[in-house]
């Protein structure tokens, strides 16, 4: 297998032993570029931004500044235009991307196969998860696992944006809406409700709203603009309450939680983590109780992988046990 791309002499993707390292080799002089300098350079393209591909790759920003002044002069030619609004890919940079990314598939399928292969209950398992679930819920279920599986590292990875599977950001990933990418199966496992909340305090203070057109006499711990910008349920419930109510917002699910129970204002939680609480009080249950369904998300490849199929299907059947926890049916 191999491609070849015509910029400053030609750029060919050899496997070598098969398996063995991937590599890059450059003009005729055979520069090798490593694979994982590629990756960097896709994720600095897609999001336009070294800060944020630092971030993606778990990067030092000056470390992949670097790797890419180093592919450019390997190269011999600018990948990216600096402007005002970010990074920007030049011609010449476009046309590396387009045959990086065949070299990224390829690499990542070899990853997959590889790794499916092995049957041995060690290594690490990384799963992408939201935050009230991956900082709460789940460590309170994972000890169990651990006792069973004491060779497996499962390392959580708690962000609200969805983890790509197929670039082996993740091997596992629980997520709020269903996958509709082929090479991935998903399993539903149940559902997350949330409700309103209130603090014993802010109760004391300002009195419990009777009716819901009450709302608009309190204030409310909201969603960080974002949120409430593309989320439709966001944007729903802050029309009970007066704009000019809504005095704190917050991107952090457990952030806002703290700022509920501290009596900033009511708030939207979920209710797995609002009724652990014992100062919160749950209101109008039956007009707010926003149902999010829940799946349990893998690459095909990596179900084959006996660590990984470990880890998949003890956290599945945590969630069948926990079913009314997490519906916030739990007596």
């Amino acid at each position: 297998m191999a491609f070849r791309l015509s910029w400053s002499g030609n750029i060919e993707y050899k496997k070598m032993n098969g398996i063995g390292k991937n590599y890059i080799s450059v003009g005729k002089k055979m520069n090798r570029i490593d694979w994982s300098i590629l990756r960097d350079f896709i994720a600095v393209a897609e999001t336009g931004s070294f800060s944020q591909a630092a971030r993606r790759l778990h990067l030092s920003q000056p470390t992949l500044s670097r790797r890419i002044a180093s592919l450019e002069g390997q190269l011999k030619g600018q990948l990216f235009q600096r402007t005002p609004k970010g990074l920007l890919l030049t011609e010449a940079g476009e046309n590396v991307l387009a045959g990086a990314r065949r070299v990224e598939e390829e690499a990542l399928a070899i990853e997959r196969q590889a790794d499916a292969a092995q049957q041995n209950l060690t290594g690490t398992v990384r799963i992408s998860v939201t935050e009230g679930i991956g900082a709460v819920w789940l460590p309170q279920r994972i000890a169990a696992f651990h006792d069973t599986y004491p060779g497996v590292c499962v390392e959580v990875l708690v962000d609200n944006r969805a983890a790509n599977l197929v670039r082996r950001e993740a091997d596992i990933a629980i997520r709020m809406f269903r996958p509709d990418q082929p090479d991935l199966i998903a399993k539903r496992v149940g559902g997350v409700v949330m409700g309103l909340y209130g603090a014993r305090s802010y109760f004391e203070r300002h009195g419990k709203p009777g009716r819901i057109s009450h709302l608009k006499e309190h204030f409310l711990v909201g969603f960080d603009e974002t949120m409430a910008h593309n989320n439709s349920a966001v944007q729903r419930l802050e029309t009970y309450f007066a704009r000019e109510r809504i005095r704190h917002r917050s991107s952090s699910f457990i952030g806002q939680l703290h700022a509920t129970r501290a009596g900033i204002g009511l708030g939207v939680h979920d209710c797995f983590l609002a009724d652990q609480e014992p100062d919160l009080q749950r209101i109008f249950p039956r007009e707010f109780n926003h149902r999010v369904e829940t799946w349990l998300v893998t690459h095909s490849d990596m179900r084959r992988s006996a660590r990984i199929r470990a880890v998949y299907d003890f956290i599945a059947e945590a969630f069948a046990s926990d079913r009314k926890v997490l519906e916030g049916r739990a007596a």
